[in-house]
């Protein structure tokens, strides 16, 4: 290492891998103080209140089989009928939203009917379910109101079988219907707001099965008019001078953090990388190293036996060269914690690679 090179204090060494968690943890502190600095500088605004409603419509016809008694292709709602004559029941669902201004708006729907057989006390024996439509999504909607209108056509037949066969096949006395219901599924956010509008709808036809006379019912209100109490989320600036004052804080210890992590990463103790790098090599080939004692260089001492010199780039090329040869890699460490010397003696070529401390951050340069 150069002797003018600068070292910031308690930065060598091991010392240098425990300024970076240092540097992070004083400076989230650092931060956390700049952010209550900051908060002193704001006002937040109160609350609001957002007025939403929702109207709901059911409809239906009845259409009949063919008959000798009715000279219309169906009646309307609200009538007794002979479920022997029910083709179908074609219905119709509605339902809409509206806000008093606009919050942005995401809703689901879908349709599902369910057979149910249920005991004189209400409670279910039998259910079956059946998705008449899939569910529909809508995002982003930027309005302030919206309406769904959907419509269904139930073959009356394809369910009452159902129930009448399981009825029938276990003999038991119950009560079977048609349950048909609109499921709505709404949330709203106001770009101004934290807290969200959220409103749930279920518009449901109840259509009995396994009787003679057919009474259908509905079930929806009419309207529901809702108050949203809602926290506003944007901030005034109230003492700019503060707030100005919090931003360069924090811009000034983000700038430091940064810079200790750069300064540690970019000095990092070449000899460090050495001894971690010469552990792995020792550790990693044992079986192939064998460690000499000699007292003068490598370099020197082949030179002494007439061998011409083959300087290797790296260790992996010299373990082809062991492979090829089938010698052992000899290893000394010619100035400890600075420069070791790995070595293969043949015939009449003696084989290095050295490896120094100081070529440490140019090779991981080269290596990344």
């Amino acid at each position: 290492m150069d002797k003018d090179k600068i070292e910031l204090p308690l930065l060598k060494g091991s010392d240098r891998e425990k300024a970076i968690p240092l540097a992070v943890v004083f400076g989230i502190i650092g931060m956390l103080v700049i952010v209550l600095i900051g908060c002193l500088s704001l006002t937040i605004k109160g609350e609001y209140t957002l007025t939403y409603n929702d109207k709901s419509k059911l409809d239906y016809n009845v259409y009949l089989k063919e008959n000798t008694y009715f000279k219309t292709p169906y009646l309307p709602k609200d009538q007794q009928y002979i479920s022997s004559l029910i083709d179908y029941i074609d219905a119709d669902f509605n339902y809409s939203f509206q806000s008093a201004e606009n919050i942005g708006i995401e809703y689901s729907y879908y349709i599902k009917a369910t057979v149910r057989v249920d005991n004189a006390d209400g409670k279910n024996i039998f259910s079956e379910d059946e998705t008449i439509l899939d569910k529909k999504k809508v995002s982003n909607l930027r309005d302030d109101s919206f309406s769904i209108t959907e419509n269904v056509k139930l073959n009356y037949d394809k369910y009452n079988k159902l129930a009448t066969s399981f009825v029938d096949q276990y003999n038991i006395s119950a009560n079977s219907s048609l349950v048909v219901s609109l499921y709505v599924d709404v949330v709203g956010k106001h770009a101004d707001f934290d807290k969200t509008i959220s409103d749930k709808a279920v518009i449901t036809l109840k259509i009995p099965l396994t009787t003679r006379q057919t009474d259908i019912t509905m079930d929806y209100k009419t309207t529901n008019s809702n108050d949203a109490v809602l926290q506003y989320k944007s901030t005034m600036i109230t003492s700019p001078v503060l707030f100005t004052f919090a931003v360069i804080l924090a811009i000034l210890d983000v700038a430091a953090i940064i810079g200790v992590i750069v300064y540690v990463v970019v000095n990092r103790d070449n000899q460090t990388l050495y001894n971690k790098k010469l552990n792995k090599i020792l550790k990693d080939y044992d079986k192939y190293i064998s460690e000499t004692v000699i007292t003068e260089r490598v370099e020197d001492m082949m030179r002494t036996r007439s061998l011409r010199i083959e300087v290797i780039k790296s260790f992996d090329d010299l373990i082809d060269v062991r492979d090829n040869l089938e010698k052992p890699i000899l290893y000394h460490e010619e100035r400890p914690g600075e420069e070791a010397v790995f070595y293969i003696l043949a015939e009449k070529v003696g084989y290095i690679y050295v490896m120094r401390a100081s070529e440490m951050r140019k090779g991981k340069k080269k290596n990344d």
